[in-house]
């Protein structure tokens, strides 16, 4: 059996859960430096052309996506919201559980 970490759904669960509760608290720049660190972790070593365009795009955006302090950049930088936040945790588990 090879050593690759395998995509484990109450993993998932558990760290994306993290990130939106982070989102509630009114740290949402914080979340999704989360989500990308996750998806970092999930994507390491794998063939991301694979994978259909629309999981592609969304994962080549949330890796370029630079990782950003709330306190620090919030002033400079949109947030998203809430909602939004929890339409990329469920696009990235989608995505990922395809992958």
């Amino acid at each position: 059996m090879d050593n690759e970490r395998k995509y484990i759904p109450k993993e998932r669960s558990k760290y994306m859960e993290e990130a939106l509760r982070i989102a509630k608290q009114g740290k949402p720049l914080m979340a999704m430096t989360m989500i990308k660190s996750y998806v970092q972790d999930n994507v390491n070593g794998k063939d991301i052309k694979k994978m259909n365009k629309e999981c592609r795009d969304l994962i080549y955006a949330i890796l370029s996506t630079p990782s950003l302090n709330d306190e620090s950049w919030g002033v400079f930088v949109p947030a998203p919201t809430e909602k939004e936040i929890e339409i990329v945790i469920e696009k990235i588990r989608d995505c990922l559980s395809l992958f």
